[in-house]
């Protein structure tokens, strides 16, 4: 009994092995999404040194442009 058993098992491996399949996977190039919106600008920033005084200013990444003057740091 327990060799039919064994002998059931082995030969259910062997099968098996011979119906495993590869599968190739691609990755798909993601486009620019127009349903993504930025919905806050992203302003940070911006510092300067000018003869030994550091001046900062704000600065507008979303539309690049400058916020203000500079102002000294």
């Amino acid at each position: 009994m327990k060799k039919t058993i064994n002998s059931i098992l082995l030969l259910t491996l062997i099968l098996s092995c011979n119906f495993i399949q590869t599968i190739s996977v691609f990755a798909n190039e993601i486009g620019p999404n127009p349903a993504i919106e930025a919905r806050a600008d992203i302003i940070e920033w911006r510092y300067k040194l000018e003869n030994g005084r550091v001046y900062k200013r704000r600065y507008n990444y979303t539309k690049q442009k400058w916020i203000g003057d500079w102002i000294p740091a």
